[in-house]
């Protein structure tokens, strides 16, 4: 984690190479939770509120984002008692505009500047201050940062009787008071102010440290969720929304092209040269490009993550390499098939025909056909016949030697097939990438992209060893998904070229790049595409 107002926080890139731009759309867009977190308390009036933690934990930033929430319905001014405006300004650049630039700070110039530096100042000559300001300001916001500064060099009794006096007139002519505290635990405040925010950090295991919000009181308001995981995202206090799996549903998904029913069709990702793309640009983007041919992703999963976001990494990986006339090979035992067959084939037309899904289930997959041949499909605003998957069921004893057979068997009928179809398919496609740097006969073109889900069933690790092997050699890339705390860890961390870490925590969900060393973030879930889709929220 990185101290408030560092550089890091200010950057719109990061250090994964990742287009600051799209992730700090997803910013702007999450940072409206801010507003309907504090909405019902600030349309209360209230007079007083705190804002507490350690040095770092974005105090300050919380305060701003605040003040300007409110600086429509009150005449704002900041006080500080350690920093000045131009390091204000320099820090959070986006105050400018809403804060006064002038940089004359001191109290014989109040009636012109907005923000006072009392850094030199007593705590009698700041609460002074304080009232003048609230008297004579109509609807004054007074950000008072940080007042135990002063207050702890004066006597407890004294220091009460100030902030008593600060608040009542705050009350008494419709002003707010905010106070921002460095003593978490040690403050008078508690009982006089009508909101109190702690601001911290809670460590999630393996290193990985998540700041948090804990709204302690606010008075006159029912508190529906009091903890937020919260970024600082471009020197801004971000929370991240709670997730809420049903925004995954899409409105129409009958449809597999954008013919005014309400869905739209999979946007294509076409990767650069030697990659595979993950389907979603912003996890390219932190990948540096994708998966490089020939690599291994482990997806480690904690028993708190909702399944729902594993889903949409997957599904979205799925479809973009079907639409890129890719074949998939997809382990489904763990899922159900049809929840599988939902999120896939409404998406994709004829290019679903390159898909094989391994399952337990004992299902009837020729009334399944029917059911799925039935559904209505178009293209550029035609009817166009279905196409469905492969499936095939197998059972815990054979699903591995069955996946190694399909997977042989694919290699055997491409590198007899006719290479100069293959380019022209990828010509029609567009997609033009995965020639330069490959030699001929040894890494397709058009690597495969193999799923499982399920290793070392029935002791079934010879087989997969030969499978993980084989795509590394042929240029293919397999992605292993394994639960915390299975047997299966080691091994799959020593082979893979990837390692990401899924985990929920109240109500949020987080990845953990760890291998390479690339962040964390929180995934969030996007319904209004039309088919599963989710941005990442970079948490600094």
């Amino acid at each position: 984690m990185q101290s408030e107002g560092s550089e890091e926080g200010r950057r719109h890139s990061d250090s994964s190479g990742y287009d600051g731009s799209a992730m700090y759309t997803a910013a702007v867009a999450a940072g409206s939770e801010l507003r309907s977190i504090f909405r019902d308390f600030l349309n209360m009036e209230p007079t007083s509120m705190l804002i507490r933690g350690l040095p770092g934990a974005g105090k300050t930033t919380l305060a701003l984002e605040l003040m300007q929430l409110m600086h429509e319905k009150y005449n704002c001014f900041y006080i500080s008692t350690r920093v000045s405006l131009a390091r204000l300004q320099r820090y959070f650049p986006w105050i400018i505009g809403y804060l006064k630039d002038e940089s004359v700070l001191s109290y014989d110039k109040i009636e012109r500047d907005s923000v006072i530096d009392l850094r030199l100042g007593s705590a009698a000559g700041t609460v002074e201050l304080v009232i003048d300001t609230l008297i004579n300001k109509k609807r004054a916001l007074v950000v008072l940062d940080s007042w135990d500064a002063l207050a702890k060099e004066i006597k407890h009794e004294d220091r009460m009787k100030m902030e008593k006096t600060m608040i009542t007139v705050a009350d008494t002519n419709d002003g707010f008071l905010l106070f921002v505290s460095e003593e978490p635990e040690m403050n008078t405040l508690s009982y006089l102010v009508d909101g109190i925010v702690t601001l911290g950090v809670r460590d999630d295991g393996d290193g990985v440290c998540i700041r948090s919000m804990h709204i302690d009181k606010m008075r006159g308001v029912a508190l529906h969720n009091n903890t937020y995981a919260y970024t600082l995202l471009d020197s801004r206090f971000i929370p991240v929304p709670i997730s809420r799996s049903n925004s995954m549903h899409c409105e129409c998904r009958g449809c597999g092209d954008d013919d005014g029913c309400g869905s739209r069709s999979f946007h294509t990702i076409h990767a650069k040269d030697g990659f595979l793309s993950m389907g979603n640009t912003y996890m390219d983007g932190i990948l540096h490009g994708g998966l490089r041919y020939g690599s291994t992703l482990l997806l480690e999963i904690d028993p708190g993550l909702d399944m729902v976001f594993l889903k949409a990494i997957l599904v979205c990986m799925v479809l973009n390499t079907l639409n890129s006339k890719r074949k998939v090979l997809l382990d489904a035992l763990d899922a159900p098939l049809s929840s599988i067959l939902s999120s896939i084939i409404p998406f994709c037309t004829d290019e679903v025909k390159n898909l094989t899904i391994f399952s337990l289930s004992k299902i009837d997959t020729a009334r399944m056909y029917e059911q799925w041949l039935m559904l209505p499909r178009r293209k550029n605003g035609r009817s166009i016949p279905n196409t469905l998957p492969l499936i095939v069921n197998i059972n815990e004893s054979n699903y591995s030697s069955s996946i190694l057979a399909k997977y042989e068997e694919m290699k055997r009928m491409e590198r007899s097939g006719d290479s100069s179809d293959r380019d022209r398919d990828r010509d029609r496609d567009g997609d033009g990438d995965g020639d330069d740097g490959v030699h001929a006969g040894t890494i397709p073109s058009r690597p495969i992209l193999i799923i499982l889900d399920n290793m070392y069933a029935s002791n079934s690790k010879r087989y997969e060893n030969m499978l993980l092997t084989s795509a590394k050699d042929n240029g293919d890339v397999a992605v292993i998904i394994e639960r915390v705390g299975s047997g299966n860890i080691p091994y799959a961390k020593s082979i893979s070229d990837v390692h990401l870490r899924l985990w929920g925590r109240n109500g949020v969900n987080l990845m953990h790049a760890v291998k390479p060393t690339l962040g964390t973030y929180a995934i969030l879930l996007d319904g209004k595409m039309g088919y599963p889709a989710y941005s990442l929220l970079r948490m600094v």
